[in-house]
């Protein structure tokens, strides 16, 4: 069975030299969700065999275009039992597979998909149509209709008859089959246009006379979709086969996004801009009052409000500190760079550690990539400049509430994570999102709606954004709308995060690896080890609540029992178990059903 013979349970075939550079932006998504077990086949560096796909629960096809062999291989491993999951595939792989032609092989491209409400893998999702980019295959489908789990869509209300992702069988396995690349998608819903970008041919798409992220999205994030985590959706279908495949031979464990089972994280932070000392300590005595940290950004005229052993002691309590870099409003690359290395180094040298999560003044962003490497080869880890502006003024700008990596256009994934910011006190309460101006009362009103949105319907990160300044005693004072959205978060039960602390419970997250597996059909009972990198606090496994027809009775980590409280969790009922690791500390954890 899969895993018990050393084989990561899921294998993902791909080809470094492809021209599709994006196209191995999947492993991020699997991280993302919290598959953690698989493994990478790179076809520019060897041939692909049948015992590479032996034991595998699931294998995936990227975006590529492979052999005649290697796709014989794919649809025996299929026929056999297996289980494959193939983005964008071949038009030839697709028509053996049941796939019809729709004229001279038509693409769409930057459009929409809507979910099939008759398709069961969809029970419970979310049904209303969201945006995929990139280009998509236009096929015919004369199968039977419910193996549909989306439909293209040329406008939101207008809904093709063209597949958008179909699910099958093929002698004895099953297949899936999404006909645009959710890879590609994923990085263009997370990072924009590229030529929207300061060194592209449509620079300040906004015409703000800025340079900042919100630039890479006006046109291509459509605003009335812009409260929906639109890349989160795209990747919840794709959680949602995988359950469906395992139902079919046996539980695949999964990392939950947050410690401890929570259902949401919030990520409350601000920056020094104009701030005295008595707005930091307001701030953070405001944040201390509900138990939740708070991370600032500081400006480096402001280092000085700070001393070094202050910085340590509050970090010691739970808050946290980075930069708050500034260069100009429209740099050149060189500028940018060499206006970064003397801040972020500046701060090193004066508190002794990297800023490790980062938002620069006026969240001036500068090529496509190219400020996020900056910022790596600078010690930071997560950045927070994805916020949105004109034509969006907040909500997803990157169609996700989770940290996920950047790539860049060579394919090359980076390790720094991008925190979309979700509102901003100054872009709500001002003129300066190029919109009137919201009441306090009214700001009130929609964080409430982001936050419960967040952790009922989307189960990710509230991140809204305060000034300390705005804290001050004023007509729009942001003092009531902040302790009005801590006092909502905690009696919600959201997971509170500082910057650091983020970043490192996603590496641990991460660095889960199961090193055993088996599962035996006749009792019903899945045993698994997972190991640890580094220490994980109340990292939480998600499995179905219900399998093959029984509810889950018994859960264990080496022989420890676990409380049962199945979750309506992304439309369907989950159980979340969590325990704590310590840094390579390896557990055994058993579940039975019935």
């Amino acid at each position: 069975m899969a895993g018990m013979n050393g084989t990561a349970p899921i294998l993902v075939v791909r080809d470094s030299g492809a021209a599709n550079r994006l196209s191995g932006y999947i492993t991020e998504i699997l991280h993302v969700e919290g598959y953690n077990w698989f493994e990478a086949h790179d076809l520019a560096r060897d041939a692909l065999r049948p015992e590479d796909l032996a034991g595998r629960q699931v294998v995936f096809l990227t975006h590529i275009e492979p052999s005649a062999k290697v796709q014989d291989l794919l649809l025996g491993y299929v026929r056999q039992g297996g289980n494959l999951v193939a983005l964008r595939p071949p038009r030839e792989m697709a028509a053996r597979l049941g796939f019809g032609s729709s004229g001279a092989e038509r693409s769409i491209v930057d459009r929409y998909i809507s979910f099939n409400g008759i398709c069961a893998v969809n029970a419970g999702a979310e049904m209303g149509p969201v945006q995929f980019h990139g280009r998509g295959e236009q096929y015919t489908w004369s199968g039977e209709p419910n193996a549909v789990v989306a439909y293209f869509a040329a406008n939101r209300d207008y809904v093709t008859s063209n597949p958008a992702i179909v699910i099958g069988e093929l002698g004895e396995g099953h297949w899936a089959v999404f006909a645009y690349d959710l890879a590609e998608s994923a990085v263009l819903f997370h990072q924009g246009r590229r030529e929207q970008a300061s060194t592209g041919l449509r620079p300040d798409a906004d015409g703000d006379l800025q340079y900042k992220p919100n630039d890479l999205f006006v046109g291509f994030l459509d605003p009335a979709l812009r409260h929906i985590p639109q890349a989160d959706v795209h990747q919840d279908a794709l959680a949602r086969i995988l359950e469906w495949m395992a139902s079919l031979t046996q539980p695949m464990p999964r990392v939950w996004q947050f410690p401890n089972g929570a259902r949401a994280a919030a990520f409350i932070n601000g920056d020094s801009d104009n701030m005295a000392r008595r707005d930091l300590d307001n701030a953070l005595a405001t944040a201390d009052r509900y138990g939740v940290p708070y991370t600032t950004y500081l400006k480096i005229e402001h280092h000085p409000l700070l001393e070094p052993a202050e910085e340590a002691s509050l970090r010691a309590r739970g808050h946290d500190f980075g930069e708050h870099p500034w260069v100009s409003n429209m740099p050149t690359l060189e500028e940018m760079r060499a206006g970064l290395r003397a801040e972020l180094g500046a701060f090193r040298a004066r508190y002794g550690h990297d800023p490790v999560t980062n938002r620069g003044h006026s969240v001036i962003w500068v090529g496509w990539t190219e400020s996020a490497k900056y910022l790596r080869e600078n010690g930071v880890r997560l950045d927070t400049n994805f916020a949105g502006g004109r034509f969006q003024r907040g909500g997803y700008v990157n169609g996700s509430g989770l940290p996920v990596k950047f790539m860049d256009e060579d394919g090359e994934l980076l390790d720094i994570y991008e925190q979309a910011t979700m509102s901003t006190d100054d872009g709500w309460t001002t003129d300066k999102s190029f919109a009137p101006a919201l009441s306090i009362d009214e700001c009130i009103r929609l964080g409430k709606e982001q936050a419960d949105a967040a952790i009922d319907r989307f189960h990710t990160v509230y991140h809204p954004y305060f000034h300390p300044l705005a804290t001050r005693p004023a007509p729009r004072s942001v003092q009531r709308w902040l302790e009005a959205m801590l006092a909502h978060c905690a009696a919600r039960g959201f997971h509170f995060v500082s910057g650091t602390g983020w970043v490192e419970f996603n590496d641990a997250r991460r660095g889960l690896r199961m090193t055993e597996c088996e599962f035996d059909p006749d009792e019903l009972v899945l045993q698994f080890t997972i190991e640890a990198d580094s220490a994980a606090a109340g990292a939480t496994i998600a499995l179905p609540h219900v399998y093959r027809g029984a509810a889950m009775a018994k859960a264990a980590v080496d022989g420890e029992p676990l409380p049962i409280e199945p979750q309506a969790l992304e439309g369907r009922e989950q159980t979340l178990l969590a325990a704590d690791y310590s840094a390579g500390e390896s557990r055994r954890w058993r579940v039975r059903w019935g």
